[in-house]
């Protein structure tokens, strides 16, 4: 006779699920990531568990992932952390946790009324970009994200 462990769904729920995120669905859309198509699923701004603050009021040294793309079936998290007023720290990670791309880049307001704005993060891909990706790992990297409605729409 089998026992039944009581802990055994909240344990596999809780490590399965530990990095949940409140998705805005709504504001998903198509872009070019790696020099590749790619789907961006922003993760909302909202107070709500799961939720995440705008990138202008994001604090300071406190990573944060604000979406993640689907690339050539891979499934790309994109973490930015404020480092200053307008500077901030980019960083593109696989599923499983591996740094494919390391940046820095500056906040420009292009409308600031509508929160139309962009960053162009410099940095450079990390050694397992060639393998999940096809990519070259030695190449400077450039990549320019664009938002709209206080980053709630991103691309």
């Amino acid at each position: 006779m089998a026992a039944y462990d009581d802990g055994l769904k909240e344990r596999a729920v809780s490590s399965t699920f530990r990095d949940a995120a409140l998705f805005g669905v709504e504001a998903s859309g198509t872009t070019v990531l790696f020099g590749k198509a790619a789907l961006r699923l922003p993760v909302a701004i909202s107070d709500n568990p799961g939720g995440r603050k705008s990138i202008h009021d994001m604090p300071q040294s406190e990573p944060t992932l604000t979406g993640v793309y689907v690339v050539d079936l891979q499934v790309v998290r994109e973490v930015l952390t404020r480092t200053g007023d307008t500077s901030y720290e980019a960083e593109l990670v696989s599923k499983t946790g591996q740094s494919l791309f390391e940046g820095m880049g500056n906040l420009e307001h292009i409308n600031p009324e509508i929160g139309y704005s962009s960053i162009t993060f410099k940095g450079k891909y990390k050694e397992l970009a060639p393998t999940l990706l096809g990519l070259e790992a030695e190449e400077p990297a450039e990549w320019t994200r664009f938002t709209i409605v206080w980053s709630g729409i991103a691309w």
